[in-house]
């Protein structure tokens, strides 16, 4: 395998914008600020071939069988290596699309009949400039060196699994539904990755078992496409496809990976006991109790799996951030819990955003007021048969002293129709609040085409909803359309939708009902020069009535001016524009409320983001003007310190005056994060967060290593404290122990 890096020369700069006013104006804002990108090494080889991002070729790599696999240290010395030829250079999308990257790489891929590996030597010039910021499990990789590539082992153009490894060894793994509806950034999966800086660059071995797989047996080619960042430049650079108008997770545009013979995923049985052991303690006293619970996976078909789960437990769950409400409606607060994540894309349901959900799984085992509810045992089954996508949930919970034990059921299915697009249903049934009958049946269809004005990506969703409740009254219809246009330079959306007044998901999520929707979006983002990557110009705009078409709110967000750094930094400026039409008061406060009637007030914003590559980072936005019938000041900021790959800390600090006719009052809100990374697999995060609005201080601290993979530790401890009269007093506090083990058949 060669050693010697390849030079590989600058492409030339597009220039074409540099002498558009508002580009004089960025070059100046980032002279000054000193957001330069910095450049590549000068070299004097011929110019680059391009490559055309809308070539309908297909490009090919092949994976080659060995007898002795290679060991996993992030080196690349074994024999293995120099079996396999590399599979082919990439080819940057950021910041010059379809020419050669800066700095070269070679990929080789090797399997035996236990695993596939990847061998990744990513060449760099200047290895002591590389950027390294965390070696943490499912560590967010954004601002330093890092490779992620996907899997599409169905050959299905459609589904995939995403791996992605950073130079410093931190690892990361999603599964990717539906080209990218859905991103599902906590499924873990069983593997092994080790990196290795060195004077040529860096180096990276991963070892995926075909048991952590599903995949058609048989089939010996799988969709694979691999993106590589290089940090200190902001530079981007894919193998398959390299177009900004799509991304690495559009399979239908990724690469074929050929070779794959007589592999086997094995029995497919994985059994995953825990033992979790809690210290608790509250007003009533303090307890000690201990529990075994069951995690199991069975793989049905090679492309159906069945998941149960016994005693299911959420220790070391990670806490929700606080967040301000100074609306009428209820904040959105996203799922974390692993069980539930677990093929979450499966369930998702048209391209409706947070506004509307039809199954939102974390009602399930959570009370209206925050408490948990015990689940007793959960029945999963998620996968493909032929041209459907099919997710089966059936979860029972434990009664309580306020809810009688309740069963929850929700499927969802949905045919690939054509090259892109699908059609489908959701049905779910019973209410986590504990009423009878109550049901949510859904039909929608999703088009797709990367054909739309030659070689553009179109996408749109048509889609309905009912509920069936206790009684007549308590039934709903909710339906609606959007178009998408989301590519490059140039992006637009438009989008409209009715909820009835009745229309009420027991298992959903609808902050607002009995409206119509209206709302439409576009932006222009064009490419600058060599300081100034692009501007950034929109206008949203969203248009709310009763179903009598009476007016209740409208608002416009302009962005007359934004830019983007070479470096990676931003500024931005916008303008809100908002007609709220209240209908009787509401109580934004203690003892502050906003009486009924027609409201128009304007909002500035400007927001300052540096890069995160630096070592010390930050964002800052300024929000002023009129708010209903006052004022309000918003300031936000957040401080990121990452000096090495084995901390990052972050501090961020937002306060909100406000003040109306019927009082002033000020919220803030503050949050600290460290994480200590010891190794890849030893990782202490701690989050502490306090708001003045609940007078109350929030402590969570988790220990996870992993032992082996699959298999981990965990120690947490939870505490919440409220403040009386100066002093902090313990409402809650707790420890936990939780030991998972893995076993595979």
């Amino acid at each position: 395998m060669a050693n010697d890096p390849r030079r590989t020369p600058r492409p030339r700069t597009n220039r074409r914008f540099t002498r558009a006013p508002l580009a004089a104006l960025a070059l100046v804002l980032g002279s000054a600020l000193g957001f330069a990108q910095e450049p590549a090494p000068e070299s004097t080889a011929p110019e680059p071939t391009v490559a055309d991002p809308r070539e309908p070729v297909r490009r090919r790599a092949r994976a080659v069988r060995v007898e002795q696999p290679p060991l996993i240290d992030g080196r690349l010395d074994d024999p293995a290596w120099a079996l396999a030829r590399p599979i082919g250079e990439l080819y940057q999308i950021d910041p010059q699309q379809g020419v050669p990257p800066s700095e070269a790489s070679e990929i080789r891929v090797v399997y035996d009949e236990r695993a596939i590996y990847f061998g990744l030597r990513l060449f760099d010039r200047e290895p002591e400039k590389i950027i390294v910021k965390t070696m943490e499990r499912d560590g967010r990789l954004t601002a330093e060196d890092y490779a992620m590539f996907v899997l599409d082992t169905y050959l299905d153009r459609r589904n995939a699994y995403f791996f992605q490894i950073g130079a410093a060894g931190s690892k990361g793994d999603a599964l990717v539904t539906n080209n990218g509806a859905d991103f599902n950034k906590p499924w873990d999966g069983v593997w092994e990755g080790k990196a290795h800086i060195d004077e040529h660059g860096w180096t990276a071995e991963i070892a995926i078992p075909f048991q952590t797989l599903s995949f058609r047996e048989g089939l010996d080619t799988w969709g694979f496409n691999l993106q590589r960042i290089l940090a200190r430049r902001d530079e981007d650079s894919r193998w398959a496809h390299p177009s900004r108008d799509f991304q690495l997770f559009s399979l239908f545009t990724a690469g074929d990976l050929v070779g794959i013979e007589g592999v086997h995923a094995g029995l497919g049985l994985d059994v995953q006991p825990f033992f979790v052991g809690t210290w608790s303690s509250d007003d009533e006293g303090s307890s000690l109790e201990g529990e075994p619970g069951l995690d199991a996976f069975y793989r049905l078909t090679p492309y159906l799996t069945a998941a149960l789960t016994i005693n299911t437990d959420f220790a070391e769950t990670e806490v929700d951030a606080r967040l301000v409400n100074l609306t009428r409606f209820p904040l959105f607060f996203p799922e974390q819990r692993d069980f539930f994540l677990q093929d979450a894309g499966v369930f998702r349901f048209a391209d409706l955003g947070n506004d509307l959900i039809p199954f939102f799984s974390r009602r399930i085992g959570l009370a209206n007021d925050g408490s948990e509810v015990p689940i007793l045992t959960g029945v999963k089954m998620t996968g493909r048969a032929g041209p459907y996508n099919i997710g089966v949930l059936d979860v029972l919970t434990e009664s309580t002293a306020m809810l009688e034990q309740e069963n929850l059921f929700v499927t969802r299915i949905a045919r690939n129709v054509g090259e892109q697009s699908t059609v489908g249903g959701i049905v779910t049934h019973g209410d986590p609040a504990g009423g009878e009958g109550a049901a949510t049946l859904g039909l929608d269809y999703n088009f797709r085409t990367t054909e739309f004005r030659d070689g553009k990506d179109l996408r749109s969703s048509w889609w309905m909803l009912g509920t069936v409740g206790d009684d007549e009254e308590s039934d709903g219809l909710a339906y609606g359309a959007s178009l998408r246009y989301p590519n490059d330079v140039w992006s637009w959306s438009l989008a409209a939708k009715e909820i009835g007044s009745d229309f009420d998901p027991a298992l959903g999520f609808v902050p607002r009902r009995g409206i119509r929707d209206y709302r439409g979006a576009v932006g222009y983002q064009p490419r600058m020069g060599e300081t100034v990557r692009n501007l950034d110009f929109s206008l949203e705009t969203a248009l709310i009535t009763d179903r009598d078409d009476e007016l209740e709110t409208f608002e416009t967000t302009l962005r007359p001016f934004g830019v983007r750094f070479q470096s990676g930094d931003r500024l931005r400026f916008e303008l809100d524009h908002t007609r709220e039409v209240l209908d009787e008061p509401f109580e934004i406060a203690s003892d502050v409320t906003i009486p009924e009637d027609d409201y128009t007030f304007v909002r500035y914003r400007v927001a300052l983001d540096s890069a995160l590559k630096r070592e010390l980072s930050s964002t800052v936005a300024w929000t002023t003007g009129d708010f209903f019938d006052g004022s309000r000041d918003e300031v936000s900021t957040s401080i990121a310190w990452s000096p090495g790959p084995r901390f990052t800390g972050t501090a961020e600090l937002s306060r909100n005056d406000v003040r109306l006719q019927d009082g002033d009052f000020e919220v803030h809100v503050a949050r600290l994060r460290s994480v200590f990374t010891f190794t890849p697999d030893v990782t202490w995060s701690s989050t502490l967060q306090w708001d003045d609005r609940s007078d109350r201080f929030g402590i969570f601290s988790r220990l996870r290593y992993i032992f082996r993979p699959g298999s981990e530790l965990f120690l947490v401890f939870n505490e919440s404290l409220l403040e009386t009269a100066g002093d902090l007093d313990s409402e809650f506090r707790q420890l936990a122990v939780k030991v998972a083990y893995t076993l595979r058949f």
